[in-house]
C-alpha cells in the first residue's frame, strides 16, 4: 500500500480501535530518496534455519469491498490483495529508500524539462501466478491501461505519467512524465503490475470480478493466490512455492541488517471478518486468530502482555484518526468556525483517559513515524509537542473537564482566526506558524453572535445558541450538525469520545447529533456522494514523503473534479471551498531536491492544519497483537506492521518450530 503513494481508509476513526535527486542509476541498490526514522531491533535471520509451513489466522473488524485491485479502496481488501500483486519499485520498510523490485534499475533524464523522462529495465524470470511469463510488455500495458482508464485508485499514475513505451535504445522501457515530479522514483515507478493477457480482454474494468472469472482469483506476480473471497465472512491467500517468487532474495534484501531473504515462510493466510472491534479483540484473546488488523484495544494490552503465548509487535502509525468536515456547507466553509469546533474536542479525555496513553494527540495530517517532512522536523520544532502544533488544543475551563465556553464564544464573536500569526486565541498562547505560512483566512467569513436557543438539541446544555449572520445555526443549516460515527456498539470509546465533543459543543451553543453509521456507508457517503456534515474515519498506509497531502487536500481529488463515480480522497471539498493549499501542494509536488521538497511539504501541511478541514485526533502507538506461541519473525519498530508494511511482515513471519 505504501508503494501506491495513496492511503487506505479504515473504520472507527482514530485510537487503538481501529525523493528524487539528480540523475541516478541503480542496479539492485536503493535510490537516495530516504528519510530514516524507525530503528528496528529485529536482526535478519538465516533463512535456511527457518521452519516452513503453517497458516496465519488474521482477523478484521470490517468487510473488504472488492477483489478487483483497480477498484479496491479499503485496507480490508488490501491486506489480501497486496500479497497477490507487485509494483515496479518498493520502499525499504526501515530506511524508506526506494528499492528495486519488478524494475531492476532506472534513470531520470532531462530533469529540467517540463516533461522529464524516466527509463527503466524490467526484471527477467518473473511469472504470473497462472504460470505465464511476465515481460516488459506487461509493464507497458499496466501503465497505459491505468492511464487510459484514469483508474481512480491510481490517480498518482495517470496524473503524473503521460505514457510508457518500449525503449528503442539500451533500456527496456521509457516513461514520459506529465510534469516535473519530486518523488518520481517512488510515485511514477511504483506502479502496480497487471497482466496484459487478462486485462486486455476486460471490457468493463470497473465491474470486473476476478473471483467470479477464475477459480484462483486475480492474477499477479506476487507470492499470493487469492483462493477465497467471501466479503461477509472470510478470505484466504495461499502462497506459491518460494522458488517461484525470487523477489525476496534480491541482493539489497540479503545485505539488509533487518530483513530476511527467502520468504514467505508460511503456507497461507486465512482472513476472518468479525462484526466489530469488540468481537475481533475477543477472538484474539480466546486464541481464535493469531493476529488482526491494527493495534490491540487499549484495555486488553496489559492482559496480552501478561498472558503466556500472546505478544505485541511495537510500531508506529502510518496514518491517523480524524474528523472530516464538509467545507461545502455553510458555515463550515469558514476557517474560524472549523477552528472553534476543534477547540471543543477534549484531546486529554480522548488520549489519556479513553486510550490510556496508547495514542499521540493529533495535529498535522501526516504520521509522526514519517517525521522528516513534518513542520516540526523541518523547522526545528519539538515533534508532536511544539506549541505551534497545539493551536487547537482543548479550551478547558480551569481544572475541570468543561469547555471554556466564554473563550470559544468570544473567539467567534470577535471574528478571530488563528491565521499563523503569533497571539492569544481563545485564551491560549500561540507562537506563530513554524514555516511562516498563513491560513487561507485572517478573519471570520460570517458574523457570529449568541442569542436565545432554538434547537432542542441544546435543552440540557445551554439556553443560548450560535447565530450565523443573525440566524440560529440550527435554522441556518436546516437542523443540527450531523456527524457520522461508527456504531458505539462496535467501538464504545469512539462513542464516548464523540459524545463528549457533542456535549461540549452544545454547552457553547452549537447543536450536533451523532449518527451511528457502518464503515462502508460512511465511505460511500463521504468519498463518492459528498453528502455529509462531519464524519470520522482513519487513514492507514500513507507514505514517508508527504505526497499524501495532495491526495487528501488538493482540489483535483474532489467530487467536483472527478464526479460521484470516482473515489474522491478529498471528500471534504477543501481547495474548492473553505480555503486552499493547492499552490503550495503543487510547488512541493514538483520539487526535485529532497531537502527543499521536505520544506515545501511541511509548509503545505501547516497551511492545511490552520485551515482545519480535518481535525486530526490521534496517531496510534501501534501494538500489533501476535500469537507468539506459534509465530515469530515479525519486524519490530517499523511503521504500521499490520497494514502499510504488512507484506513485509507476511514475508518474514514464520512458525516458532
Amino acid at each position: 500500500a505504501v508503494a501506491l503513494s495513496l492511503a487506505g481508509c479504515s473504520g472507527g476513526g482514530g485510537g487503538q480501535e481501529t525523493t528524487a535527486d539528480e540523475e541516478t542509476e541503480m542496479e539492485d541498490e536503493g535510490s537516495e530518496t530516504t528519510t530514516t526514522e524507525a530503528e528496528p531491533d529485529t536482526a535478519a535471520e538465516d533463512s535456511s534455519e527457518i521452519p516452513r509451513g503453517g497458516t496465519i489466522r488474521y482477523g478484521m473488524s470490517q468487510n473488504p469491498d472488492v477483489s478487483n485491485i483497480l477498484m479496491a479502496s479499503s485496507v480490508y481488501s488490501a491486506v489480501a490483495l497486496e500479497l497477490v500483486y507487485d509494483y515496479g519499485t518498493t520502499i525499504d520498510p526501515v530506511t524508506y529508500e526506494v528499492q528495486p523490485w519488478v524494475f531492476t534499475d532506472w534513470e531520470l533524464q532531462n530533469p529540467d524539462a517540463d516533461q522529464p523522462e524516466v527509463v527503466f529495465n524490467v526484471r527477467d524470470g518473473l511469472t504470473w501466478n497462472d504460470g505465464e511469463d511476465f515481460t516488459a510488455d506487461d509493464a507497458v500495458f499496466s501503465y497505459n491501461y491505468i492511464i487510459e482508464n484514469e483508474v481512480g485508485e491510481y490517480s498518482t499514475i495517470w496524473n503524473n505519467v503521460e505514457q510508457v513505451e518500449k525503449d528503442s535504445g539500451d533500456w527496456d522501457c521509457r516513461l514520459t512524465l506529465t510534469r516535473r515530479l519530486g518523488t518520481w522514483d517512488s510515485t511514477a515507478l511504483g506502479c502496480i503490475m497487471i497482466p496484459e493477457h487478462i486485462w486486455s480482454d476486460i471490457d468493463d474494468w470497473e465491474g470486473y470480478d476476478p473471483m467470479a472469472e477464475r477459480e484462483n482469483g486475480p492474477v499477479g506476480t506476487g507470492p499470493g493466490i487469492l483462493t477465497q473471497f467471501n466479503p461477509d465472512t472470510d478470505m484466504q491467500v495461499q502462497f506459491r512455492d518460494p522458488e517461484e517468487y525470487p523477489l525476496t532474495n534480491l541482493d539489497w534484501v540479503a545485505e539488509h541488517e533487518n530483513l530476511t531473504t527467502g520468504g514467505p515462510f508460511v503456507d497461507q493466510v486465512n482472513f476472518r471478518i468479525y462484526g466489530g472491534q469488540t468481537a475481533l479483540t475477543q477472538a484474539f484473546m480466546r486464541g481464535e486468530i493469531d493476529t488482526h488488523y491494527g493495534s490491540l484495544r487499549t484495555e486488553q494490552i496489559p492482559e496480552a502482555q501478561d498472558t503466556e503465548g500472546l505478544g505485541l509487535v511495537n510500531g508506529y502509525d502510518s496514518g491517523f484518526g480524524y474528523a472530516g468536515i464538509n467545507c461545502r456547507r455553510e458555515p463550515m466553509d469558514d476557517v474560524a468556525f472549523r477552528q472553534a469546533l476543534a477547540f471543543a474536542w477534549d484531546d486529554y479525555y480522548w488520549t489519556e483517559q479513553l486510550q490510556q496513553g496508547y495514542v499521540y494527540d493529533g495535529d498535522f495530517a501526516h504520521s509522526p513515524g514519517y517525521s522528516a517532512a513534518r513542520p516540526e522536523s523541518v523547522y526545528d520544532g519539538e515533534l508532536l509537542t511544539d506549541p505551534a502544533a497545539e493551536a487547537f488544543k482543548f479550551r478547558g475551563q480551569g481544572d475541570t473537564a468543561d469547555p471554556d465556553v466564554e473563550a470559544i464564544r468570544s473567539f467567534l464573536e470577535n471574528g478571530n482566526v488563528i491565521s499563523g500569526a503569533e497571539g492569544t486565541y481563545a485564551g491560549r498562547e500561540y507562537p506563530g506558524s513554524l514555516s511562516g505560512v498563513e491560513a487561507s483566512q485572517t478573519e471570520a467569513k460570517y458574523d457570529y453572535t449568541f442569542d436565545t436557543a432554538q434547537s432542542s438539541q441544546l435543552d440540557e446544555f445551554s439556553d443560548v445558541e450560535l447565530y450565523v449572520d443573525g440566524e440560529p445555526i440550527s435554522e441556518f443549516m436546516d437542523g443540527p450538525i450531523e456527524m457520522m460515527i461508527s456504531p458505539p456498539s462496535e467501538n464504545p470509546k469512539t462513542g464516548q469520545g464523540y459524545t463528549r465533543w457533542m456535549e461540549n459543543l452544545a454547552k457553547v451553543g452549537i447543536p450536533m447529533t451523532l449518527e451511528p453509521t457502518g464503515f462502508n456507508t460512511i465511505v460511500n457517503t463521504a468519498s463518492y456522494e459528498a453528502d455529509f456534515d462531519i464524519y470520522t474515519l482513519g487513514w492507514g498506509g500513507t507514505n514517508p514523503y508527504g505526497t499524501s497531502i495532495r491526495s487528501f487536500f488538493d482540489s483535483s481529488q474532489t467530487k467536483e473534479e472527478n464526479g460521484a463515480d470516482a473515489y474522491n480522497y478529498n471528500s471534504q471539498g477543501y481547495g474548492i471551498v473553505g480555503g486552499s493549499a493547492d499552490e503550495l501542494i503543487e510547488d512541493a509536488y514538483t520539487e526535485l531536491e529532497p531537502e527543499a521538497r521536505n520544506e515545501k511539504w511541511a509548509t503545505a501541511m501547516e497551511r492545511v492544519y490552520l485551515d482545519a478541514p480535518y481535525i486530526v485526533q490521534d496517531y496510534s502507538k501501534m501494538r500489533w497483537p501476535m500469537n507468539t506461541a506459534k509465530f515469530t519473525g515479525a519486524i519490530e519498530n517499523i511503521v504500521d506492521p499490520a497494514y502499510a508494511n504488512w507484506t513485509w511482515q507476511a514475508y518474514h513471519i514464520h512458525q516458532t518450530e
